[in-house]
């Protein structure tokens, strides 16, 4: 059954009213906020929940790689930001955690399965559960673990050069998609990590490490952050590692 409840990703809704506010000069920008939320929330939902991301210099993820979004720091963020997160603060339920992101809780609360993700970010396809696109989905589609982990294991090789997670040298989607395709899924860790050792694959900068690379891509998922201790379980693979991080 479709859930009944949604978790919006508001730090794409903050961005976005806050760029408008600057070049338009709206007065009424809290109608504009609301009336974004209310476009955001999916037909048939009666709570809806908004996540906010932590400073990007606390992020846990710099931890395990130190240039992780590290092109953003000297980008200048719009000067109506603070006031739209604020707004949003204080009119709706938000959830704003140490150290992690509006996609981690997001990624948390879908992948328990009662609660509906409306973001336009692609990097939520990695998280199984039920999602909405406002810019694209006429319906709330589901998406299952495995092919959740497909898109995990698929963005571990190619990376994400807008984050600076470097990945593989030159394997892009279609070539991840390839080996995966090639490979049996019970294999994709210990492929994917073979690649990760083979130098031909490193890239110019230098050879990068396959855990890091993955919990930089991973986002969170149900079990994985725990909102009453603020403990985040770090991801290993099933083969090469014996245990989980705690951080």
């Amino acid at each position: 059954m479709i859930p009944k409840k949604a978790i919006l990703d508001a730090d794409i809704i903050a961005y976005k009213a806050a760029c408008y506010l600057d070049i338009e000069g709206v007065d009424e920008l809290e109608c504009r906020l609301d009336q974004d939320i209310k476009n955001w929330t999916p037909k048939g939902v009666n709570e809806i929940t908004l996540a906010l991301s932590c400073s990007r210099r606390k992020n846990y993820r710099r931890a395990e790689w130190a240039t992780y979004k590290k092109n953003r720091d000297s980008q200048s963020s719009p000067d109506s930001l603070g006031f739209c997160r604020e707004y949003l603060i204080e009119a709706y339920t938000t959830l704003v955690e140490p150290r992690i992101e509006a996609d981690d809780i997001l990624g948390v609360y879908v992948s328990r399965g009662d609660y509906i993700g409306v973001t336009i970010d692609k990097d939520l396809k990695c998280i199984p559960g039920y999602h909405w696109n406002p810019n694209k989905d006429k319906d709330i589609r589901f998406i299952s673990e495995e092919e959740a982990d497909k898109a995990f294991y698929l963005q571990w090789m190619s990376g994400d050069s807008t984050d600076g997670i470097p990945g593989l040298w030159r394997i892009g989607p279609k070539t991840a998609i390839k080996f995966l395709d090639e490979w049996d899924i019970d294999t994709w860790e210990e492929k994917i990590l073979e690649l990760y050792e083979e130098d031909k694959y490193q890239p110019k900068s230098g050879k990068v490490d396959p855990l890091a690379m993955a919990r930089c891509i991973r986002i969170l998922r149900n079990g994985e952050y725990n909102f009453e201790t603020k403990e985040i379980t770090l991801w290993c693979p099933k083969v090469g590692y014996n245990e989980n991080k705690e951080s």
